[in-house]
């Protein structure tokens, strides 16, 4: 995703700060976000690009250019149908969105639902899936393939721009976001299915699929919403314990039965990203002190010579 962002002229690092996520969120092996995350990121897109058809934009230079092991998978299925039902299943890998594909009146719903969802999603952000949609039948299929029929919940800002793309009828303002294809356009072969390609990429997305799954230590769940939220500020350990559903007390229980306390959870995490920040980013000391939820750099300064036992500066000019 960086890589396709700086493409088009939108800085990640830039849209990351924004956003208030970690620095190093792109840098990690496999790129995992919340509902509330992933929407933060496109509102940040939305806010710094004010092409009003971006959303269609990205999925062409996406499949213009180099692809990903789900995009080269979905690609490789036998037909546009089955090409999508393998976006369907492993698009979860990455965030909590379900792709629904409904067969209904001879032909196919295809919905995208966000978990969790607080809000509806950024417009931006269902332009591109309902795009990447049709780019895959388009590339795959090597035909003009159109959906019958679309269903937008947003009100129309420039209606013409949609219908010249999507080249059907468009509903605005409807209570969900459906694209909708005839039986026969999802039945469509693939001319780049590649069984061999298949063979070596499914295995792996269901092997971390499996791991996704797999229970959690509590730690580590706490863990992961510090990480995403503390940029500019320490969250309390009732506001993490209120996104787990669950009482202050309780979450001080369960981390007590893993060995730990709350603010030492904080101080790990801190550490962590300390650590993450100082030798994988240009990032001056007073922007990573912000990033830890330190209100005064000289607050950060202090906490990384007990940790380390030098400075944050001199730590990182160590390391190079």
């Amino acid at each position: 995703m960086p890589t396709r962002l700086a493409a088009l002229g939108i800085a990640p690092t830039d849209m990351l700060r924004r956003a208030r996520l970690p620095q190093t969120l792109f840098q990690q092996e496999r790129v995992v976000v919340s509902t509330a995350q992933w929407f933060a990121l496109w509102r940040v897109i939305e806010q710094i690009n004010d092409d009003p058809v971006f959303g269609l934009k990205l999925p062409q230079a996406v499949l213009g250019g180099s692809f990903d092991p789900l995009t080269i998978t979905a690609l490789s299925a036998r037909s546009f149908y089955e090409g999508l039902t393998k976006i369907a299943r492993y698009k979860r890998l990455f965030c909590s969105e379900e792709i629904r594909i409904v067969e209904q009146d001879n032909a196919w719903n295809i919905e995208v639902v966000w978990l969790a969802a607080k809000e509806p999603a950024p417009s931006l952000l269902i332009d591109s899936m309902f795009s990447s949609f049709v780019e895959l039948g388009r590339r795959g299929t090597g035909q003009a393939l159109f959906p019958e029929r679309i269903a937008f919940r947003r009100e129309p800002l420039h209606p013409a721009m949609y219908e010249a793309y999507f080249q059907c009828p468009i509903d605005f303002g409807a209570d969900r976001d459906v694209m909708r294809y005839r039986h026969e356009a999802l039945e469509q072969p693939f001319y780049t299915y590649n069984p061999d390609l298949l063979a070596l990429l499914e295995p792996q997305l269901e092997a971390t699929l499996h791991a996704s799954v797999a229970p959690q230590r509590f730690i580590d769940q706490v863990k992961s919403l510090l990480r995403s939220r503390l940029a500019g500020q320490q969250p309390t350990v009732h506001a993490i314990a209120s996104e787990l559903h669950m009482s202050a007390r309780t979450l001080q229980r369960r981390l007590a039965d893993e060995g730990m306390h709350f603010q030492q959870v904080v101080e790990t995490v801190r550490r962590e990203l300390a650590r993450q920040y100082l030798t994988g980013s240009s990032l001056e000391l007073n922007e990573i002190a912000f990033l830890l939820g330190y209100e005064e750099a000289s607050s950060f300064h202090r906490a990384f010579r007990h940790w380390e036992g030098t400075s944050p500066g001199q730590w990182r000019a160590a390391q190079h």
